[in-house]
This record gives structure tokens, sequence and C-alpha cells, in this order.
């Protein structure tokens, strides 16, 4: 499995930075329960952005994420099929509960793969 600690530190030593970002999409976030639960696992060291096509469950997850105190997680509206990413943005994408909705699985996961960084 992607251990995420072991990735921060990876990033670190070879940015020599004392304070590395790990970019984490959250692909479907819905009202951002996942993501806002990452950020706060992980810390500053990594930067959640969460995608859903509603735009009231993206104001829902950004209200809930202020309330916690959580902010290194932010939301987007965007179509997962497309989105907007340049390739290569993320560390790691995470897409829970959200494959099935999409009506284009393969496209879907193109998408996924597209914007995840090699390695």
């Amino acid at each position: 499995g992607f251990d995420l600690q072991a990735a921060l530190a990876r990033r670190q030593a070879a940015t020599n930075s004392s304070s590395p970002v790990i970019k984490v999409l959250d692909v479907g976030c819905g009202i951002g329960g996942t993501s806002r639960y990452l950020a706060k696992k992980f810390g500053p060291g990594v930067q959640v952005t969460g995608i859903t096509l509603s735009g009231n469950q993206q104001r829902r997850a950004t209200e809930l994420a202020a309330a916690q105190g959580v902010e290194n997680a932010s939301f987007e509206v965007m179509d997962a099929l497309q989105m907007s990413f340049p390739a290569d943005s993320f560390d790691l994408v995470w897409a829970c509960e959200s494959g099935e909705h999409m009506p284009d699985k393969q496209r879907y996961v193109e998408e996924m793969t597209r914007v995840l960084r090699p390695g």
C-alpha cells in the first residue's frame, strides 16, 4: 500500500525542504469527510483537494473544513471525467464510492491516472 508518512520523508529529503507538500486528490468527495480526515491525519505536509459535481456539496465541504479548522483541505466543483488539473499534479488520487456513479468508467480511470504523478 501507499505509505504517506514515508512519501513525506522522501519528498523532504529530495527537496531539502523542512516542509514538503504531498498533494492528494479526493475524487467525488461529497461533503468532504474523507478529505478532512486525510488532511487532519497527515497534517500540514499534505494538501488535499476534493472535487464534486455538486455546488451544494462543495460549499458544505468548505464550511465544514473551516468550522473544524482544517486549513489544508480545499474543495472544487469539477467533473471527474474532464478534470482541469494539469497532468502529473497529484501524489495520491483517492476515489471511494464515486466510480459506480461515473457513466464512463474507462474515462474516469484515465483521468485519475493522467493527474497522478508517476512513481
